[in-house]
């Protein structure tokens, strides 16, 4: 992913910007304050070296570049992971209950220690600490203020931090459009199955994965990343060209264009056509209500049915649920059209052993079997991880005469397993 903008506004505070979103660090006798949220925020404040103790939640807002909620489930994640203090999360408490009720659909799913069940662990009370600032939230010399339209930041009597009066002049929205006018649509109908990785990292590394799926007039954008405008533009594709947009999971990496897209829709009056598979759609309308009260309104839903083929025209999906720690369930995919087949694996945990006990036909290789050829997610350094190792899908190529690529990990230069190369169209 490009690089995020840090600039300096004042003595005291300092803004990560990327494409069109930002997040303001104020500097106090507290530590560091950070003022909202986007869509790889984790990745941000980690690549210009911030670790901030208290999170300011404003309202929820949305543009055509995000919103200003998504990238905590991540932030959480990195806390669970290496351990600290909680964070302070501050804000108006519907606000502060918004955000918890999303984390807590989300955040505290995990394997058990055989890694053959979901359990629900306590993680979120450790990592989440909600301060309602009814009307201020204090904490030595440091208030922070949280007025309808406003956020206030004092330390020891001083203003530090005003966000109406560090509030941008220019309008992301308007760069967006700007953007998409530079950008060529491509209407052009495809004979074969055509696969462009736009994305093939994870939360912690890279941009999350996704990917583009074409035949005949169909563009289908599997789980879209944030920032959709710029992150297509890289590969030189126009936004408007997706018809079909596909979410395999509720996980942030997989959803992170979720808000962008549906505000587009919103503005363009247009609709959006959602393959989905109804658990993972409803997970959604409940996270997202709150942003969007007529999500309804702005989609066309055709549900992906594990184990039940669906068509798209001439193009045939096939679904299954993997093996993978939400329990609202997470899909891989077989997409065929023209004789030839794409296999898609999601989120899941391929180990053989795992397969054996759980003795489900098809988390097993032979459910790729007719794909030509397979992006599968791959994790190098912990074979005891949530998602599969590098050696069982070794195993799995082994089993699979078609080409089997890694993808969802940190790219490795001298890779002991063949990846998926970002921007590359596959012809399959």
């Amino acid at each position: 992913m490009s690089r995020s903008r840090l600039t300096t506004l004042t003595e005291r505070v300092q803004r990560i910007g990327y494409c069109g979103l930002y997040v303001d660090l104020v500097t106090t006798s507290q530590g560091t304050v950070r003022v909202g949220s986007m869509p790889d925020i984790a990745k941000f404040l980690e690549e210009h070296g911030f670790r901030e103790e208290i999170v300011v939640v404003p309202d929820w807002e949305v543009s055509l570049a995000g919103d200003n909620r998504t990238g905590e489930e991540f932030i959480l994640w990195q806390a669970q992971i290496r351990g600290g203090l909680c964070k302070e999360y501050v804000g108006q408490r519907n606000n502060l209950d918004q955000l918890h009720h999303h984390l807590d659909r989300i955040f505290p799913y995990f394997f058990d220690d055989k890694r053959l069940a979901i359990v629900r662990k306590n993680w979120l009370g450790n990592w989440f600490g909600p301060r309602p600032a009814e009307p201020q939230y204090k904490k030595g010399a440091v208030e922070v203020r949280c007025d309808k339209d406003n956020i206030l930041i004092t330390d020891e009597g001083k203003g530090v931090y005003d966000k109406r009066a560090l509030i941008p002049s220019t309008n992301s929205d308007d760069d967006i459009e700007s953007l998409l006018g530079t950008i060529p649509r491509d209407r052009m109908a495809r004979d074969g199955l055509e696969i462009t990785p736009v994305g093939c990292g994870n939360g912690f590394s890279g941009t999350v994965a996704n990917s583009l799926i074409r035949f005949g007039q169909y563009v289908i954008w599997i789980d879209p990343c944030g920032y959709p405008a710029h992150t297509l533009a890289r590969h030189n594709i126009h936004w408007d060209d997706i018809t079909h947009f596909l979410f395999t999971h509720n996980h942030e990496d997989h959803v992170q264009g979720l808000t962008a897209c549906l505000q587009r829709a919103r503005k363009k009056g247009r609709r959006l056509n959602l393959l989905v598979a109804d658990s993972v759609f409803r997970i959604l309308v409940d996270l997202y209500s709150p942003l969007f009260p007529d999500i309804q309104d702005l989609v066309n839903v055709q549900l992906l049915i594990p184990g039940t083929p669906i068509s798209l025209g001439p193009v045939q999906i096939e679904s299954r649920w993997n093996h993978h720690i939400l329990p609202y369930g997470t899909v891989g995919l077989r997409i065929s059209a023209a004789g030839r087949c794409f296999g898609y694996s999601g989120d899941t945990k391929y180990d053989e052993a795992i397969n054996a006990v759980l003795n489900r036909e098809e988390l097993t290789a032979s459910w790729f079997a007719p794909c030509d050829l397979v992006f599968h997610e791959i994790e190098f350094d912990n074979p005891n991880s949530v998602h599969s190792h590098w050696k069982q899908v070794e195993l799995l190529q082994k089993a699979v005469s078609g080409k089997v690529l890694g993808y969802h990990t940190a790219f490795l230069e001298n890779s002991p397993f063949e990846l998926v190369k970002e921007g590359h169209r596959y012809l399959v």
